[in-house]
């Protein structure tokens, strides 16, 4: 199955909704880091998660989320474009076997704070304290309190014994209420995101042409007033990183001016590694000392 990304609404109900595959883009992520099961499993989720937002910016912007939590997990960021491009990371990668004790793995309380750019500029941005203790329900959550906009999100994923592809399949759904939707109709259909039914459904792939209609009435249930789906097909989920090496002449003006004396003493070249997609640049001396004179833009 490949990745794939819709948008749309439900005809008369006034619904919007994004449809996600992203198993490949969420492989490479996973692979690239080197995530254990557990860490696997919550960047899969946040990277979805963060996909979903994205499909609905205007042209040109893009989606930052970033999960700060107090427990052994301490941080998930996921970039997204509109143009269904991501990356994303976590920190740690290992997590052992804390997946099951949520209070060991998230702490208390947590912060999600997601940035809405345009051309590298920030267009708006929200921090919301979350509790939920999992990042997709968390990003809904920002967006029913920070931008007040009632929002459902559901991400399914499974693993396979591949190390080369662990995830089999990587799937999710967000929806939210238009201006003039019954909020009661809307919870109703936010709360069969947690039926057994459309969970089953979101967890497995199918080779039928109507798959994805199959889960969309799962989840309308038997709602009065539906009329059918409107759907646009958006571009699909990639991973892709923007790094290169003279990006990273930023990192090296970021090094303290006595590290510096010791870097051209020792006349070895610099390694930086960027924390998105884990490549590696290598500096010589002479570039850095001509990053060094370089005044930032």
């Amino acid at each position: 199955m490949n990745d794939l990304l819709y948008k749309g609404h439900f005809k008369g109900l006034d619904i919007a909704f994004t449809y996600a595959v992203t198993t490949q883009a969420v492989n490479e992520s996973i692979v690239r880091h080197n995530c254990d099961p557990a860490a696997a499993h919550i960047l899969g989720r946040a990277t979805t998660g963060a996909l979903l937002a994205a499909a609905i910016l205007p042209e040109g912007q893009r989606l930052n989320a970033c999960w700060k939590y107090q427990g052994a997990l301490k941080t998930i960021v996921a970039d997204a474009g509109r143009d269904g491009s991501v990356r994303s990371l976590i920190s740690p990668t290992q997590l052992g076997d804390l997946s099951d004790a949520h209070d060991g793995l998230y702490g208390e309380m947590g912060d999600l704070q997601v940035v809405v750019s345009t051309d590298g500029k920030i267009a708006n941005s929200g921090t919301t304290p979350v509790s939920l203790h999992d990042a997709v329900g968390d990003l809904a959550y920002h967006y029913c309190i920070s931008d007040q906009v009632e929002t459902g999100m559901s991400v399914m994923i499974g693993f396979q014994p591949d190390p080369a592809a662990p995830v089999k399949l990587c799937q999710g759904w967000m929806i939210q209420a238009l201006p003039g939707t019954d909020l009661e109709r809307f919870d109703r259909i936010r709360h069969h995101m947690d039926d057994r039914g459309f969970r089953e459904l979101l967890g497995h792939d199918s080779a039928s042409e109507h798959y994805f209609e199959q889960i969309a009435q799962a989840l309308i249930g038997d709602e009065k007033g539906y009329e059918g789906i409107q759907v646009e097909s958006c571009p699909a989920p990639k991973f892709a990183c923007t790094c290169s090496k003279q990006k990273m002449t930023a990192v090296l003006r970021s090094i303290p001016i006595p590290d510096r004396m010791t870097i051209v003493k020792r006349k070895e070249p610099v390694g930086i590694s960027c924390q998105f997609c884990n490549e590696r640049y290598e500096m010589s001396i002479e570039e850095c000392i001509v990053a060094w004179n370089q005044k930032p833009e």
